[in-house]
């Protein structure tokens, strides 16, 4: 009876962690071109981070911040994590209070983008193409600068 009181905390211990461990998806590059695909006609800015990485966290109000400037207005930030263990993703989020969409990089993913140091930023503008890939901390009054440039452009673009 021990034993099975003993295992029946364990998994209750153990099942949180393995729930948020599923809270956070696999992006490979496949769906990643889909995403960027479906969302074509945004301003999408990609952040590579991690949770260990002291720049990344920085950075991360600063996006959250052009998420809730911007979230309406055509623009969709994406947070893709190239953390090597996964199951500290999911509470960094919502400790960061990361209200946007955020992933774990499959390998490929930031090797596709030679994603050598981190934060690394890459933006794509409405049509889908790749207009900035840079790396370190994103200010965010480069970071609203930027995407304005973006959004007015296409604007302008139409009228």
């Amino acid at each position: 009876m021990r034993k099975l009181s003993l295992l029946l905390v364990l998994c209750m211990l153990l099942l949180p962690s393995a729930a948020w461990a599923r809270d956070v998806a696999v992006l490979d590059l496949p769906a990643l071109a889909d995403l960027i695909q479906k969302n074509r006609g945004k301003v999408i800015l990609l952040n590579f981070f991690a949770t260990w990485c002291p720049p990344c966290r920085m950075e991360i109000p600063h996006l959250i911040k052009v998420q809730q400037k911007f979230g309406d207005k055509d623009v969709l930030v994406v947070s893709l994590s190239v953390d090597e263990k996964p199951a500290a993703v999911p509470p960094f989020v919502s400790k960061m209070g990361m209200d946007y969409p955020v992933y774990l990089a499959d390998r490929s993913v930031p090797a596709a983008f030679r994603v050598s140091t981190i934060p690394h930023n890459i933006i794509y503008d409405r049509d889908g193409k790749l207009v900035a890939s840079q790396s370190g901390i994103l200010e965010e009054d480069s970071l609203v600068d930027v995407i304005s440039q973006l959004l007015g452009k296409q604007a302008r673009a139409g009228e």
